[in-house]
């Protein structure tokens, strides 16, 4: 069996997996600025999406799985709608920025997952 992974090498692990997305987040944010016009009902989307991410973190750093597990629900359902209605045709560099940045969001909650799982 594996040991067991205290909380400070945890939440090391878990800021190391974020940074990605954070990069990918950074430059998707600059596209948001140069690339095409954000409407005004898509950018309070994305306040609402920046609201539950930081829920979906808090809970994350403090190894709650299920209030995490439902805060990334609501984050994935906001996201959907996102991208369901303004993400449509989307410039060719911006579409590749979210893919890479929805991927690394995939990784750092597959690495909480696991964290999870090694702390029982």
């Amino acid at each position: 069996m594996f040991p067991a992974i205290p909380d400070t090498a945890g939440r090391v692990i878990l800021g190391a997996s974020l940074l990605p997305f954070l990069y990918f987040a950074g430059r998707d944010f600059r596209l948001h600025l140069t690339a095409r016009k954000v409407s005004m009902a898509e950018n309070l989307l994305h306040v609402a999406l920046g609201v539950l991410l930081a829920a979906v973190l808090t809970r994350v750093f403090l190894f709650r799985g299920r209030e995490a597990a439902f805060a990334i629900l609501l984050f994935a359902l906001a996201g959907a709608a996102d991208e369901f209605v303004f993400h449509r045709r989307l410039p060719a560099e911006e579409h590749d920025v979210h893919a890479k940045e929805h991927f690394a969001l995939f990784v750092f909650v597959a690495v909480f997952g696991a964290l999870l799982h090694l702390r029982t």
